[in-house]
């Protein structure tokens, strides 16, 4: 295999210079990789990165409203995964369940209510991220969020006369979901299968996973 080449100062100064998203690492650079869930977390006092092997958000420490939230929470989880090190490491890195299992634990539950709601967060900012596709259910997934999202925002910036409890959000959720989808065509995006039907399907998807994996590892042999 082809070893790169070092890059000069110069080179490297402009490649700095001259990149879309830079990140540099300094003494005051923290960070986590939890293994079962594949994320890593890395903050300064700068901001944070949190990423996976396919894609990174980054979020700088300070927005136009103040002090960045996901800044806080990202650095602040880091800290208490520091706390716990011993307790939740494994050999690839360090386990997000473990350390829920040991805050749980805890007499004290704040730590463990940030990262539970941390984790909600995550799921929330990773959900749909590579869902835009040309497939029938691919997009109309794409269209449900995007209505998602304009009904939530609907009833947060709407006049607010009275009290809105949380059940009568979820109601006028549920109004606004039906209204923009009104008009919408029907279709079937699921179609109906049966076990053994779904079965075979699986069976299939792994045996062509398998066999891809065969070829790559002949391709790499042979260079």
């Amino acid at each position: 295999m082809e070893q790169k080449k070092k890059l000069t100062n110069a080179q490297l100064q402009k490649r700095i210079e001259n990149a879309i998203v830079f990140v540099p690492k300094t003494k005051d650079t923290v960070s986590v990789f939890f293994s079962d869930k594949g994320v890593r977390l890395v903050a300064d006092n700068d901001g944070c990165v949190i990423e996976t092997n396919y894609h990174r958000h980054v979020f700088s420490d300070i927005t136009a409203a103040g002090v960045s939230r996901p800044y806080l929470y990202t650095k602040r989880v880091i800290e208490i995964v520091n706390a716990n090190l011993d307790a939740i490491k494994t050999e690839s890195g360090y386990s997000f369940q473990k350390l829920l299992e040991v805050l749980k634990e805890k007499e004290d539950k704040s730590e463990y209510n940030i990262v539970v709601y941390y984790e909600w967060w995550l799921m929330v900012i990773f959900d749909g991220l590579y869902s835009i596709s040309e497939d029938e259910v691919s997009s109309w997934l794409v269209y449900f969020k995007y209505i998602n999202i304009l009904a939530t925002n609907s009833i947060i910036l709407e006049e607010h006369k009275e009290d809105v409890t949380n059940k009568q959000f979820v109601e006028q959720f549920i109004s606004h979901i039906k209204e923009f989808t009104d008009g919408v065509d029907e279709r079937v995006l699921f179609h109906a299968l049966s076990d053994k039907e779904r079965m075979k399907q699986e069976i299939e998807a792994i045996q062509q996973t398998e066999q891809e994996q065969v070829m790559e590892a002949q391709t790499d042999g042979g260079n």
